[in-house]
């Protein structure tokens, strides 16, 4: 390094010696500019050691900025009538100059009640009551009319000591028969009788007793202690879960359950003597939902013919058919029967009975081989053969019975 600086003359170089630095040139943030803008300000001014190049030319026009024109608004203190009122007052608020409406903007929300009235002569005659006179009844429909049907300020202002159910009662009573009788009088088919009879009030009757029943339930519920309100929940959910129970059951027994089979099939063997029927031995069986019913019809079907309505149940699986047609023929069934009614009856009584006889016979049948297959393998003998109508049975028993066999021969005789 020192033969370098002895070529180019720049004399040897002292160890310790640091090169002075420039100082930088020291900038005051003006008052009012954000600490981010003066930052990105100052920042580019000194990398381009110079001061920040404006993006928009700041050079005024000749003619001079001009100021843009502002349209401006004013106010005014007007008078305004007020719609939804009936006296001759007159109010006022302010309004922009350009608004020349003169009415009140929320008077279209003063929606009313219109109240029937009537003269002295449909008094004496429609409105006349045993408990109310006249002077009572024209200042409850004062009342109404002032206070729209607001019940506890008409009975608050009213004098007197009848109760809010008594009034509500005068006066739906008072307007149902006055307008039963202006509809009786109308001309039948005229827009008066129309709107008369569309009427919501014309047939409204109030009903006094359950709104005060209504009112005590309502106060004693408001009333109750928190375990009263715990045991009534505790009730509540044991109403839900009856209702769930008695829903599955009426399902269960609906027609083309197997329930229903069930109890129809254990019915019809009592009634033929034998028995009541075993419900293990019942169970299980593929063909029962929907053995003992009687063939369905369209509802559209005005006549039909009689055969129509002959069974033509079978067993389930198709390897029984065979044995039930040989039933059919060993009880002499014939192929083509009168269908009268007793014959369609009996046919298709005795049809389903025959399937339920293949189905358990089929089943008697894989019991007894599964039977023998257990004692087989308990005493160590031959299995017994495998029966034809239980042949799925019988291949997963003698399956398990080989795995079991093999095991046992695997792991050598038992002590």
């Amino acid at each position: 390094m020192s033969d370098f600086r002895d070529i180019l003359g720049l004399g040897k170089h002292e160890p310790g010696a640091a090169p002075a630095r420039r100082p930088k040139p020291s900038v005051q943030k003006p008052e009012g500019m954000s600490r981010e803008v003066f930052a990105l300000l100052h920042n580019d001014g000194d990398s381009m050691h110079a001061p920040a190049v404006p993006l928009v030319p700041t050079t005024a026009p000749p003619d001079g900025f001009k100021e843009k024109e502002h349209r401006l608004i004013g106010w005014e203190w007007r008078p305004f009538e007020n719609a939804a009122r009936t006296d001759a007052l007159r109010l006022r608020h302010w309004k922009k100059n350009n608004d020349k409406n003169t009415t009140y903007t929320f008077a279209r929300f003063n929606k009313t009640v219109r109240i029937l009235s009537y003269s002295d002569s449909e008094y004496a005659t429609v409105l006349q009551h045993a408990t109310w006179t006249k002077e009572e009844t024209d200042a409850l429909f004062e009342k109404c009319r002032q206070f729209d049907l607001r019940w506890p300020v008409i009975h608050d202002r009213l004098p007197g000591s009848r109760s809010m159910e008594e009034l509500k009662e005068r006066y739906y009573e008072a307007c149902r028969s006055l307008l039963q009788a202006r509809l009786s009088a109308a001309a039948e088919g005229s827009g008066a009788a129309t709107v008369l009879a569309e009427h919501p009030l014309a047939t409204f009757q109030f009903d006094s007793a359950h709104e005060v029943a209504r009112k005590r339930e309502f106060e004693r519920l408001y009333e109750r202690s928190a375990e009263e309100a715990a045991e009534e929940a505790r009730r509540l959910e044991q109403a839900k879960a009856l209702e769930a129970r008695l829903r599955g059951q009426r399902k269960a027994l609906k027609p083309g359950g197997k329930a229903a089979t069930l109890q129809a099939l254990k019915a019809s063997l009592s009634a033929s003597g034998l028995g009541a029927g075993d419900d293990l031995a019942l169970g299980g069986l593929p063909s029962l939902a929907g053995l003992m019913e009687a063939p369905k019809r369209p509802r559209s079907v005005g006549a039909w013919l009689r055969s129509a309505d002959l069974s033509t149940k079978k067993p389930a699986a198709d390897k029984q058919l065979t044995h039930f047609d040989g039933r059919m023929r060993d009880v002499a069934m014939p192929a083509k029967v009168l269908p009268s009614e007793a014959n369609v009856r009996l046919y298709n009584s005795c049809r389903a009975h025959l399937v339920l006889l293949v189905e358990l016979e089929s089943k008697i049948k894989r019991l007894e081989y599964e039977k023998g297959v257990l004692l087989a393998r308990r005493q160590g003998t031959a299995l017994p053969p495998l029966p034809a109508q239980a042949s799925g049975a019988g291949k997963r028993v003698r399956s398990d019975a080989a795995e079991r066999s093999g095991k046992r021969s695997h792991h050598g005789p038992r002590s």
